[in-house]
């Protein structure tokens, strides 16, 4: 695996990483070669993952040779996708991978023309079978493309448990759900 070595952390840059601590993680290569306890953490500024062994702290330079990067149940995979009609490349956060795969891409906002370091954000992305994953414009867009037929009940689960649906892992609970639910009702037909 290619990496390239870094310098120690600069504390008021902390708030560049999804996960500021180095975590217990496992890599998947592309040819399904597993790495396990690996530390790594997910800088969301630079789109990296910064890995630590031992006492060497180092960036994956070559992100295309993994499948996924799993950093304490969280799976993300480096990946091309599209936004506005232009295609780019980075690390996804796979929420969903029934049917269609739902992503979570990260990132940093601009506050008065300046990086918001307080605020990472995220956006939602869709792949059907062989497309490149696509941005959405919200996550209810994605409910009444694909639980037109759930909507009540989504708004129901939603408000019961207090959901941000602009917060991936409350996002996830409610596809899960969404996920159960119509199951459910196709295994009682």
């Amino acid at each position: 695996m290619l990496y390239k070595v870094i310098l120690d952390d600069v504390p008021e840059e902390l708030n560049n990483y999804q996960n500021p601590q180095f975590e217990l993680s496992k890599l998947t290569t592309t040819e399904n070669k597993v790495l396990n306890s690996i530390k790594i953490r997910y800088n969301v500024k630079t789109d990296v993952m910064e890995c630590r062994i031992g006492s060497q702290h180092s960036i994956i330079k070559s992100p295309e040779k993994l499948k996924e990067v799993n950093i304490n149940g969280k799976r993300f995979e480096y990946k091309k996708y599209l936004v506005k009609r232009d295609t780019t490349s980075g690390y996804l956060q796979k929420i969903y991978g029934g049917g269609q795969k739902i992503y979570a891409k990260y990132y940093i906002p601009l506050t008065n023309g300046k990086l918001d370091f307080q605020k990472p954000k995220s956006y939602y992305l869709v792949q059907t079978e062989t497309e490149l994953p696509t941005k959405i414009s919200s996550a209810n867009a994605l409910l009444s493309r694909f639980y037109k037929n759930f909507i009540k009940q989504a708004n129901e689960f939603e408000k019961n448990n207090q959901l941000n649906l602009k917060s991936p892992p409350d996002f996830e609970k409610l596809l899960t759900y969404l996920d159960h639910l119509s199951k459910d009702i196709v295994a009682s037909r």
